[in-house]
C-alpha cells in the first residue's frame, strides 16, 4: 500500500470512484461527479476528519435528483451533512489558478472532452464533468482527482498545467464553475 501523500502537512484525499455510486433513476449512469469532487474537497479542507463518499452527498440532495447536479445543490447537501460551506466564487480561470497555487483545493467544472485522452479515464468524453484539484507544483503541474478514476487506492494524479487550463476554460458560461471549502487547522 502507498503511503498517503501530503502537501504542507495536509493529507491528500484518497480517490473516490463514482462508478460505485448507485443513483436511483439514473439508469446505471455515472452522475455523481459533482458530489464526488466535493467530497474530496471536504476531505482536503478538514485534513481527513470528514470523508464523505459521493453517494452520501447525493443522498442528501433535496429534492432527490437522478441527473448531474449543480455546485449549488452539492453545497446545500454538504452544509446539511457537515455544517461546512462550499463557497462558489464568480472567479475567472486565472483567479482559480492563483487559488490552487496557494494550495487551497478547488472543485472545477468543465467539459470532459477538453482533457486529453491520456489524462482521462474513459473514451466517451462528450459531457460536462467535475473534478477536484488540490494544488499546483512547479515541477509537476496540478494534482487532480477525477471521479471516473476507478483506482480507489490512489491519491489523485499529476496533470500538466495545459490540461488544467484546457478543462477550466472549456465551458463558455462563467457562472458557478468553481467551488471550495475553507481549509481548517491541521490539528
Amino acid at each position: 500500500m502507498v503511503a498517503q501523500p501530503k502537501v504542507d502537512n495536509r493529507a491528500l484525499p484518497p480517490n473516490d470512484w463514482e462508478g460505485d455510486d448507485y443513483t436511483p433513476g439514473a439508469g446505471g449512469a455515472f452522475v455523481t461527479c459533482q458530489d464526488t469532487a466535493a467530497g474530496r474537497m471536504l476531505y482536503f479542507a478538514t485534513n481527513g476528519r470528514k470523508n464523505l463518499d459521493g453517494k452520501v452527498i447525493r443522498a442528501a440532495i433535496k429534492p432527490p435528483d437522478s441527473d448531474g447536479v449543480s455546485l449549488r445543490q452539492v453545497a446545500d447537501a454538504v452544509y446539511r451533512l457537515t455544517s461546512r460551506t462550499l463557497i462558489i466564487p464568480p472567479w475567472s480561470v486565472g483567479q482559480a489558478e492563483s487559488h490552487l497555487r496557494l494550495r487551497k483545493g478547488l472543485v472545477v467544472d468543465g467539459y470532459y472532452g477538453a482533457i486529453p485522452r491520456a489524462y482521462r479515464y474513459q473514451l466517451n468524453a462528450d459531457f460536462n464533468h467535475a473534478v477536484f484539484f488540490s494544488h499546483y507544483s512547479k515541477t509537476s503541474g496540478f494534482r487532480m482527482w477525477d471521479p471516473l478514476n476507478p483506482d480507489i487506492h490512489g491519491f489523485g494524479r499529476w496533470v500538466p498545467t495545459a490540461v488544467f487550463r484546457a478543462f477550466a476554460y472549456s465551458l463558455n458560461d462563467w457562472g458557478e464553475r468553481f467551488g471550495y471549502i475553507s481549509l481548517e487547522p491541521l490539528v
